[in-house]
Protein backbone atom coordinates (compact mmCIF):
# COMPACT_ATOMS: atom_id res chain seq x y z
CA UNK A 1 0.00 0.00 0.00
CA UNK A 2 0.85 3.40 -1.01
CA UNK A 3 0.67 6.27 1.81
CA UNK A 4 -1.99 7.85 -0.09
CA UNK A 5 -4.21 5.15 0.23
CA UNK A 6 -3.64 4.70 3.90
CA UNK A 7 -4.00 7.99 4.61
CA UNK A 8 -7.65 8.02 2.67
CA UNK A 9 -8.53 4.38 4.60
CA UNK A 10 -7.81 5.95 7.56
CA UNK A 11 -9.98 9.11 6.80
CA UNK A 12 -12.83 6.62 6.19
CA UNK A 13 -12.53 4.76 9.32
CA UNK A 14 -12.27 7.84 10.75
CA UNK A 15 -16.00 9.14 8.95
CA UNK A 16 -17.56 5.52 9.96
CA UNK A 17 -16.36 6.35 13.29
CA UNK A 18 -17.86 9.81 14.00
CA UNK A 19 -21.06 8.54 11.80
CA UNK A 20 -21.40 5.77 14.82
CA UNK A 21 -20.77 8.48 17.36
CA UNK A 22 -23.63 10.37 16.21
CA UNK A 23 -26.14 7.45 16.38
CA UNK A 24 -25.31 6.40 19.90
CA UNK A 25 -26.16 10.47 20.67
CA UNK A 26 -29.37 10.10 18.68
CA UNK A 27 -30.27 6.51 20.34
CA UNK A 28 -28.87 8.25 23.85
CA UNK A 29 -30.97 11.50 23.85
CA UNK A 30 -34.22 8.79 22.60
CA UNK A 31 -33.42 6.53 25.74
CA UNK A 32 -33.03 9.96 27.99
CA UNK A 33 -36.95 11.24 26.69
CA UNK A 34 -38.42 7.87 26.67
CA UNK A 35 -37.34 7.70 30.79
CA UNK A 36 -37.95 11.10 31.72
CA UNK A 37 -41.80 10.18 30.85
CA UNK A 38 -41.68 7.26 32.61
CA UNK A 39 -40.40 8.86 35.59
CA UNK A 40 -43.32 11.21 35.54
CA UNK A 41 -45.73 8.25 35.79
CA UNK A 42 -45.33 7.67 39.64
CA UNK A 43 -47.54 6.38 41.40
CA UNK A 44 -48.67 7.82 44.71
CA UNK A 45 -48.54 5.17 47.85
CA UNK A 46 -50.70 5.76 50.70
CA UNK A 47 -49.29 5.25 54.37
CA UNK A 48 -51.84 6.34 56.31
CA UNK A 49 -52.83 3.01 58.05
CA UNK A 50 -48.87 2.68 58.86
CA UNK A 51 -48.90 6.09 60.12
CA UNK A 52 -52.04 5.32 62.54
CA UNK A 53 -50.42 2.46 63.81
CA UNK A 54 -46.44 3.53 64.38
CA UNK A 55 -45.40 3.16 67.96
CA UNK A 56 -42.24 5.27 68.57
CA UNK A 57 -39.42 3.50 70.84
CA UNK A 58 -35.91 4.79 72.08
CA UNK A 59 -32.94 3.08 70.57
CA UNK A 60 -30.22 2.76 72.86
CA UNK A 61 -26.59 1.34 72.66
CA UNK A 62 -27.14 -0.53 76.30
CA UNK A 63 -28.42 -3.69 75.96
CA UNK A 64 -29.69 -3.98 78.89
CA UNK A 65 -32.46 -0.93 77.92
CA UNK A 66 -32.94 -2.52 74.32
CA UNK A 67 -33.96 -5.77 76.46
CA UNK A 68 -35.84 -4.02 78.63
CA UNK A 69 -38.03 -2.50 76.13
CA UNK A 70 -38.20 -5.25 74.14
CA UNK A 71 -39.84 -6.96 77.52
CA UNK A 72 -42.37 -4.09 77.99
CA UNK A 73 -43.30 -4.47 73.91
CA UNK A 74 -43.57 -8.00 74.52
CA UNK A 75 -45.65 -7.47 77.53
CA UNK A 76 -47.94 -4.62 75.68
CA UNK A 77 -48.50 -7.49 73.31
CA UNK A 78 -49.51 -10.34 75.36
CA UNK A 79 -51.64 -7.80 77.23
CA UNK A 80 -53.34 -7.26 74.29
CA UNK A 81 -53.56 -10.88 73.22
CA UNK A 82 -54.83 -11.53 76.93
CA UNK A 83 -57.47 -9.52 76.75
CA UNK A 84 -59.13 -11.02 73.92
CA UNK A 85 -58.91 -14.54 74.98
CA UNK A 86 -59.74 -13.50 78.56
CA UNK A 87 -57.04 -15.01 80.32
CA UNK A 88 -54.45 -13.62 82.68
CA UNK A 89 -51.48 -15.87 82.48
CA UNK A 90 -48.13 -14.36 83.64
CA UNK A 91 -44.80 -15.35 82.22
CA UNK A 92 -41.95 -15.78 84.80
CA UNK A 93 -38.96 -13.64 84.03
CA UNK A 94 -35.74 -15.14 83.57
CA UNK A 95 -33.41 -14.15 86.58
CA UNK A 96 -30.49 -14.95 84.54
CA UNK A 97 -30.45 -13.00 81.62
CA UNK A 98 -27.92 -12.35 79.35
CA UNK A 99 -26.90 -9.53 76.94
CA UNK A 100 -28.05 -10.39 73.31
CA UNK A 101 -25.00 -12.15 71.03
CA UNK A 102 -25.01 -12.43 67.83
CA UNK A 103 -23.96 -16.19 66.45
CA UNK A 104 -20.21 -15.93 66.35
CA UNK A 105 -19.86 -12.96 69.21
CA UNK A 106 -16.63 -13.38 70.65
CA UNK A 107 -15.75 -11.40 73.67
CA UNK A 108 -12.65 -9.64 73.10
CA UNK A 109 -9.49 -11.09 74.51
CA UNK A 110 -6.24 -8.80 75.72
CA UNK A 111 -3.63 -11.11 76.75
CA UNK A 112 -0.26 -9.03 78.54
CA UNK A 113 -1.78 -5.72 76.27
CA UNK A 114 -0.27 -2.30 78.00
CA UNK A 115 -2.76 0.23 78.92
CA UNK A 116 -2.87 3.38 77.09
CA UNK A 117 -2.24 5.43 80.21
CA UNK A 118 0.88 3.05 81.10
CA UNK A 119 2.37 3.52 77.17
CA UNK A 120 2.16 7.30 76.98
CA UNK A 121 4.47 7.42 80.70
CA UNK A 122 7.02 4.75 79.20
CA UNK A 123 6.83 6.58 76.15
CA UNK A 124 7.71 9.63 78.15
CA UNK A 125 10.28 8.03 80.64
CA UNK A 126 11.91 7.01 76.73
CA UNK A 127 11.74 10.08 75.38
CA UNK A 128 13.67 12.24 78.63
CA UNK A 129 16.08 9.14 79.35
CA UNK A 130 16.45 7.38 75.98
CA UNK A 131 15.74 4.05 77.75
CA UNK A 132 12.65 2.27 79.70
CA UNK A 133 10.93 -0.66 79.64
CA UNK A 134 9.19 0.36 76.46
CA UNK A 135 12.34 0.49 74.23
CA UNK A 136 13.73 -2.91 75.31
CA UNK A 137 10.50 -4.27 74.64
CA UNK A 138 11.02 -2.61 71.05
CA UNK A 139 14.31 -3.71 70.62
CA UNK A 140 13.30 -7.49 71.38
CA UNK A 141 11.02 -7.20 68.82
CA UNK A 142 12.71 -5.89 66.20
CA UNK A 143 15.17 -8.42 67.11
CA UNK A 144 13.03 -11.12 66.30
CA UNK A 145 12.59 -10.07 63.23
Amino acid sequence: MQYGQIVFLLFIVLLFYYAALIVLDIMKAKAAQVAELESQSEEDIDISDEAKTFKPFRISRDESKQKETENQNESEKQSDSNSETTSDRKQPESSTEQPFHRPGFREPIMTDGILVEDLVVEANKMAENGESDLSKVIHECEKAR
